[in-house]
């Protein structure tokens, strides 16, 4: 008797059911928010990207607020999308990044993920510039560019290594 085909797993619909499972503690019910936690919990066992995915979109990828800075232009639609694909590919990526303050730098990074605090949307990722992990508004990201290279085999780690940061942060 053949086995029967296990289906591809859906990058995107694993990330928008880990997103949902994140906002679960937002949503004033107790029973909910520890019904979503204890999943979060589950997926440790069978896919220990999805956990560390869930327990940073928790940390950081926030209900957007209302209303944040109506003069804070939004992240453009091309480069959401191919820093999406560049994430689920694993794909290093270039881009010039104008900060808070307007300095202009030129960044290689390896993107692990995306999170939306009422700021506006950020990529968290690797930057190999600064040697460190880090955070960009996508919406001062100019000049985006897939670079060659996968780091795949390494993404785990850095997913940890972002995550175990992010919660020692004081």
């Amino acid at each position: 008797m053949a086995q029967p085909m296990t289906p591809a797993l859906d990058l995107e619909l694993r990330d928008a059911a880990l997103r949902g499972l994140a906002l679960a503690g937002h949503r004033g019910d107790p029973v909910t928010a520890a019904a979503a936690k204890a999943a979060l919990a589950r997926l440790a066992e069978s896919d220990p990207e999805a956990a560390l995915l869930g327990e940073i979109y928790t940390l950081l990828d926030v209900r957007p607020a209302a209303i944040w800075r109506v003069d804070v232009p939004e992240a453009k639609e091309p480069d959401l999308a191919a820093l999406h694909r560049a994430i689920h590919a694993c794909t290093p990526v270039s881009f010039a990044y104008t900060d808070l303050s307007g300095n202009e730098t030129v960044r290689k990074v390896l993107p692990l993920a995306l999170v939306h605090p009422p700021q506006g949307v950020k990529l968290l990722a690797w930057c190999e510039s600064r040697e460190g992990f880090r955070q960009f508004f996508v919406r001062s990201v100019t000049g985006l560019a897939l670079r060659a290279g996968d780091f795949s085999a390494d993404r785990l780690a850095l997913l940890q290594g972002l995550l175990d940061k992010e919660t020692n942060r004081e």
